[in-house]
């Protein structure tokens, strides 16, 4: 945690961004559209942030959003 003032270190805001779009795939009160929208602004900040970390970034959170969709979010036949 950071103090007052400072900023705060950019893997821990990353992480818990994707904590936080995890929790909106799993949960069904929030539409793919709103999914999607904040897997892309993750996304966006961790390019802004971390440019050289883009490919991390597609291994482990990409990876592990797509799964979430897979397992909590089945497509309609």
């Amino acid at each position: 945690m950071s103090r007052e003032g400072e900023p705060e270190d950019p893997a821990v805001l990353l992480r818990r961004m994707a904590d936080r779009v995890a929790s909106m795939i799993v949960t069904s009160s929030c539409t793919d559209l709103e999914c999607a929208i904040a897997e892309r602004e993750l996304r966006m900040e961790c390019l802004s942030l971390l440019p050289e970390k883009m490919d991390l970034f597609e291994r482990l959170y990409a990876a592990r959003f797509r799964r979430l969709r897979e397992q909590f979010r089945p497509r309609a036949e």
